[in-house]
């Protein structure tokens, strides 16, 4: 396992109506990349969207996804959505899906910032924060966190506060790659 530091942000805490402001053990920020032979598995997550559809992560096996966990609440979040979006174009052709994980949010005010955004990929809704409780590698107070999953499902990255592009991208792509070396 390799982990890089990208650096140091605080936890980050909603609205108090929304989230809890009891004190939580600070959350290590950074990249951690899975060996092949050491990725976790995740749960299978699913529920409803905030299109009104339902999204289940089992359905997308066979290809890489990327799991995004954000609130509307949250400027990291804010700051991080282009890099998502760019990512998810840039990857698109590569087969890679994309999910977001909308946590503890009001729905008006989540469809907004995703519609503003400008993504096009579902949005689990999490508003009680099951979801992100039942993916034991994200804290619940690590918000903006990314999986990055095998077509396998399983985690082959975990970033922990908001990325950059090329750090982004490269993750990815190297996931992508990895994959396409397996099946060839």
């Amino acid at each position: 396992m390799v982990a890089l530091a990208l650096l140091a942000c605080g936890t980050v805490q909603g609205p108090g109506s929304l989230v809890s402001t009891s004190p939580e053990p600070a959350v290590p920020v950074g990249v951690t990349v899975y060996s092949i032979d050491e990725r976790p598995e995740v749960p299978d997550l699913h529920g409803p969207t905030l299109d009104g559809g339902t999204f289940r992560l089992s359905a997308e096996r066979g290809h890489v996804v990327v799991v995004n966990v954000w609130a509307s609440w949250c400027q990291p979040c804010r700051d991080e959505s282009p890099v998502l979006v760019r990512v998810a174009a840039a990857t698109r052709m590569s087969g890679v899906r994309f999910v977001g994980i909308d946590e503890q949010d009001r729905d008006e005010s989540a469809r907004d910032f995703a519609s503003a955004a400008g993504t096009t990929y579902p949005h689990l809704v999490d508003a009680d924060g099951s979801l992100l409780a039942s993916v034991r590698l994200v804290p619940r107070s690590a918000i903006p966190s990314t999986l990055v999953l095998d077509a396998r499902g399983r985690v082959a990255a975990r970033v922990i506060g908001p990325v950059d592009a090329d750090t982004f991208e490269s993750l990815v792509r190297s996931v992508v790659d990895s994959e396409s070396g397996r099946s060839s």
